[in-house]
């Protein structure tokens, strides 16, 4: 009986072993996937200085702040095409630009400078006019898609 429970604790303890190595090998190849994603989304090309990658968030970060203006001031209820190109690239750049700056060291944070998605709370009739202009582009790209697999 003891050696029977003896068995049962080693190949426990076998396991148990063999499930953290399996788990902790899993981790760091998702933490090299993970950098390697990144590098492949936010390229840095050669080391940009921080006053460059700021006024460039700052470029963009206006003509949201721009867009948001006449959204409210005009009450409208879409974006055009080259509105939300403006978007998509301003979306990019940012979040570039904050990549840029933290990998240089310069990230300064709240209250100073704010994450994307701290922008984007300052942003509300962007957002959903955005919101709004995706959700029915996926919707007629799903019209499309059972009208082609219908036929």
């Amino acid at each position: 009986m003891d050696n029977f429970l003896l068995l049962v604790i080693g190949v426990l303890f076998i396991l148990l072993a063999g499930f953290l190595i399996f788990y902790f090998q899993t981790q760091q190849s998702f933490q090299e996937i993970s950098e390697k994603l990144d590098e492949l989304q936010h390229p840095q090309n050669g080391s940009r200085s921080s006053d460059a990658l700021k006024r460039e968030m700052a470029m963009h970060h206006d003509k949201l702040v721009v867009l948001e203006a006449d959204i409210t001031k005009n009450k409208r209820e879409s974006l055009t095409e080259e509105e939300l190109k403006t978007f998509d690239v301003s979306r990019h750049q940012i979040k570039a630009s904050i990549a840029g700056l933290k990998a240089n060291g310069d990230w300064v944070g709240i209250p100073f400078e704010y994450e994307w998605v701290e922008m984007l709370d300052r942003l509300p009739n962007v957002l959903n006019l955005y919101r709004k202009a995706e959700a029915e582009k996926q919707a007629l790209e799903l019209a499309q898609e059972k009208g082609q697999t219908s036929v």
